[in-house]
């Protein structure tokens, strides 16, 4: 049965990367996963859980020392070409834009089509498009410093979409941008996902981030300990509020412990009671 069959555009089984030759570091330590064609999946976890190293083997700038990992029916281990799959089947955005400073935003977002079977027209025609998608079609023309940090990430997620992946990774891509710019990112990844029917994965350290998403997967120490289907913005802060020290206490009936919870939780309590009211 094939990974398409089985429900998933992204599956990864008993995937294992070790670092190092002397003191090893173990980045991936068995991690089996499975992520459906459409969905937008965040990933979360403490510096040094693997996050990033996860998202490199899914996007085969990395091997791993063991297990395998399918996309979009292929299985990356036995793909010859690797460059022309990921110029195909993928697409990067980065948390530093990566986009090349002397070219406009047009000729930027043109990059990954080169070598591909597009006509100069064809691409044409292709960037204007994605640069409707994204709200910038009036800064086609500017050099990423003429453009803002927000305007910069906009168009690393055209570039991204060129060649139309079927999978779109994303490492930290509001981590530099001030947290309006970083929602209107989010936001707009989130529209693209539905209309044009991508796959998103987004490593991220922001909560915020991860609840505009279908799926959030927590990793630490090289594994996912735990996964949650994203609710309604209620629900998130009533499972936010639950896991905190005052809602333990509360869950609990600890009274020592009540007294003792910070003033920012108790803070956040009150908050959450003006949202109810």
């Amino acid at each position: 049965m094939t990974n398409r069959e089985n429900g998933a555009i992204v599956e990864t089984r008993d995937l294992v990367k070790v670092y190092g030759d002397g003191a090893q570091v173990r980045a991936l330590d068995g991690v089996s996963l499975r992520i459906a064609p459409v969905e937008f999946v965040s990933v979360m976890g403490p510096s040094g859980s693997g996050k990033s190293t996860l998202l490199n083997m899914i996007g085969a700038l990395d091997r791993p020392t063991s297990g395998v990992v399918i996309v979009n029916n292929q299985d990356v281990g036995r793909i010859r070409d690797i460059d022309a799959f990921r110029a195909q089947t993928v697409g990067f955005i980065f948390q530093m834009h990566n986009l090349i400073p002397t070219l406009t935003a047009r000729e930027n977002i043109e990059v990954p089509m080169r070598g591909q079977p597009f006509s100069a027209r064809e691409r044409r025609r292709r960037v204007e498009e994605l640069l409707e998608l994204v709200g910038l079609a009036g800064r086609m023309d500017h050099l990423p410093n003429q453009l803002s940090g927000g305007e910069r990430q906009r168009v690393a997620i055209a570039r991204s979409l060129a060649n139309r992946p079927a999978i779109v990774l994303a490492d930290e891509p509001t981590g530099n941008l001030d947290s309006q710019s970083g929602a209107e990112v989010i936001a707009l990844m989130h529209q693209l996902n539905h209309e044009l029917g991508t796959t998103f994965i987004v490593v991220t350290h922001d909560p915020a981030v991860a609840r505009q998403t279908d799926r959030i997967l927590i990793m630490r120490d090289g594994g996912i300990v735990h996964e949650h289907t994203v609710g309604t913005p209620f629900e998130e802060d009533l499972a936010a509020f639950r896991r905190s020290g005052l809602g333990k206490a509360i869950l609990t009936g600890d009274e020592s412990a009540l007294v003792q919870i910070a003033p920012d939780e108790l803070d956040a309590l009150r908050n959450l009671l003006k949202d109810v009211a």
